[in-house]
């Protein structure tokens, strides 16, 4: 039997605590070779585009596969979840909110890791789908005394900050620029879908953490030279996917700014492998492109939850 699962009862299964969790133990053990990650591929057609990526827990003894369309803006997203000792089905999984929910977490994981501790002003750019959960995974690793909020809409940005305010309790407000975000903030998130960059290194102060998760598309700069060039750090979640979806790094190795060999995997700071930061002064900077390996662990934890609070259909296959 494989339990067949909806958005809504993915929201009713799991929430942003348990997300964490799952991504960071899964985070632990790819640090020490105990799970595989499929990078993410492409097919471009004239009406849309079809990914595809995976990944294994050897750990966990499942394999998945997630695969998701674009046409005309609006995304479907599916992930696939196989017994790795069977082969069989165990589950298929709408996976809108599951992955909003480990894009958040994969963040939330990267900031403990990477941040310095106590009391934090966050800046956040960009106010869409993905933006509330990047800020509830923050708000569960660092105690968040301020949030500065930039989108370029004035009235999205408003309704975030006043949405967000009112969900998590802290004092989240709308700025005029991305540079006010940034200035002053302890912890950077940039999540907005942007063509150009939208942080510039001179705006960051020593100590800062800046993280990159917004667009995965080939030379698509989310952050300038400048920001590669101040961090003492660089952090990744797939050094296999970044040279074809970072684009602020790619575009900076094609001009001799940046070196591939500069970047970290964060799963490697998670498995106590590298130090996150080294001291509190160092500036760090993390692109998170998203990755198989994560959602497949999401989708291991929202199997279990559904099947534990009688959620989902289960069907013969």
């Amino acid at each position: 039997m494989a339990l067949f699962l909806r958005d809504d009862e993915v929201s009713k299964a799991i929430g942003m605590g348990e997300m964490l969790e799952t991504i960071e133990s899964m985070q632990r053990h790819f640090g020490h070779g105990e799970a595989y990650n499929l990078p993410r591929r492409k097919i471009i057609a004239s009406g849309g585009m079809l990914s595809v990526m995976g990944g294994g827990l050897f750990y966990d003894d499942v394999l998945g596969v997630k695969t998701y369309t674009v046409v005309r803006g609006a995304y479907s997203f599916q992930v696939s979840l196989y017994d790795a000792n069977t082969g069989v089905l165990l589950c298929y999984t709408q996976a809108n909110r599951l992955g909003q929910l480990r894009t958040g977490a994969t963040t939330g994981v990267a900031v403990k890791y990477l941040s310095n501790s106590g009391p934090v002003t966050v800046g956040i750019i960009g106010t869409g789908y993905q933006a509330p959960t990047q800020l509830e995974a923050v708000a569960k690793v660092r105690n968040i005394e301020r949030v500065k909020a930039f989108s370029r809409t004035t009235e999205r940005r408003e309704a975030f900050a006043a949405s967000m305010s009112e969900s998590l309790g802290i004092d989240v407000t709308a700025v005029d620029s991305g540079e006010e975000a940034v200035t002053g903030s302890d912890i950077v998130v940039c999540i907005a879908a942007a063509t150009e960059p939208v942080v510039d290194g001179d705006w960051v102060a020593s100590g800062t953490t800046v993280i990159g998760a917004g667009p995965t598309t080939w030379r698509v700069q989310e952050v300038a030279d400048s920001m590669l060039a101040k961090a003492d750090k660089v952090f990744v979640d797939s050094a296999d996917q970044a040279p074809i979806e970072a684009g602020d790094m790619a575009s900076a190795v094609d001009r001799g700014l940046f070196q591939w060999s500069q970047m970290i995997e964060l799963r490697h700071a998670v498995a106590g492998v590298v130090t996150g930061r080294d001291n509190p002064e160092q500036v760090i900077f993390a692109k998170l492109m998203g990755t198989g390996v994560a959602d497949v662990a999401a989708a291991k934890l929202v199997y279990e939850q559904a099947k534990a609070k009688g959620l989902g259909v289960d069907m013969e296959w």
